[in-house]
């Protein structure tokens, strides 16, 4: 099975998502990790052109230690993605690369705009990758693939319908996380936080919800049609 995974920033993946990604890899799935934006603003001291090139390089790291096939960058500005046509060109392009038989996107609840546009995009996408006559450089699927919404940072406004088991994975989502060094120093200048830090304890809550020790959380929305096809490892 081919899955996409679709995050705002370079690293939301790696928190909301990380332990899922490295389960389907191991398991045999194809995995994607697309990225919208480029975190291009993400720094006390560095310019945007700096801090986007430094964020591209980690993000890259990130997917290959997470064993992705491959890391797919839309570059948008940071704190700027927009519903319009030419980024929505660019997310069904990105589903039309991967071969997706799975979506998963940010929830449409979260807090934060860039993940709220991301998760628009990426569900109108599920049905546009599949029009013929919606051309990008890719060629259009089959069919249009299944969808998920993923976790919001620190669970904000999300309730969650399924679970993933994520402890044998916990340490690698943990070493992709601290790939984003750069995300982690922002982090700490603005919101004396660490990264790996608030992943435990989020890990630990998702966990403590469905009876395992770490884990992530996701929704199906309502849609049709379906074709059965879902992420491996769910569990209510």
């Amino acid at each position: 099975m081919n899955i996409i995974f679709i995050g705002a920033h370079p690293d939301d993946l790696e928190i909301l998502c990380g332990g899922t990604v490295a389960a389907c890899v191991a398991q045999g799935h194809t995995v994607w990790m697309a990225t919208a934006t480029n975190g291009n603003v993400g720094s006390p001291t560095l310019s945007k052109a700096a801090i986007g090139t430094i964020r591209r390089t980690e993000a890259e790291a990130a997917a290959k230690c997470l064993g992705a096939a491959g890391l797919i960058w839309m570059d948008e500005n940071d704190e700027f993605l927009f519903d319009d046509e030419r980024t929505r060109l660019k997310f069904v392009d990105a589903v039309r690369q991967a071969h997706a038989d799975v979506i998963v996107a940010h929830n449409p609840n979260d807090y934060h705009p860039d993940h709220v546009a991301s998760s628009k995009l990426a569900s109108d996408a599920r049905i546009l990758s599949a029009v013929r006559l919606i051309e990008t450089t890719h060629t259009h699927l089959p069919k249009s693939p299944e969808l998920y919404y993923m976790d919001s940072i620190a669970g904000l406004r999300f309730e969650p319908q399924y679970f993933v088991d994520i402890t044998p994975y916990f340490a690698l989502k943990q070493q992709a996380a601290q790939c984003h060094a750069s995300q982690n120093a922002w982090l700490k200048s603005i919101f004396n936080t660490e990264l790996t830090d608030h992943i435990k304890v989020h890990s630990a809550f998702r966990g403590l919800q469905s009876g395992v020790q770490y884990a992530e959380a996701y929704v199906q929305p309502s849609y049709w049609p379906k074709t059965g096809a879902g992420l491996p490892f769910l569990r209510r």
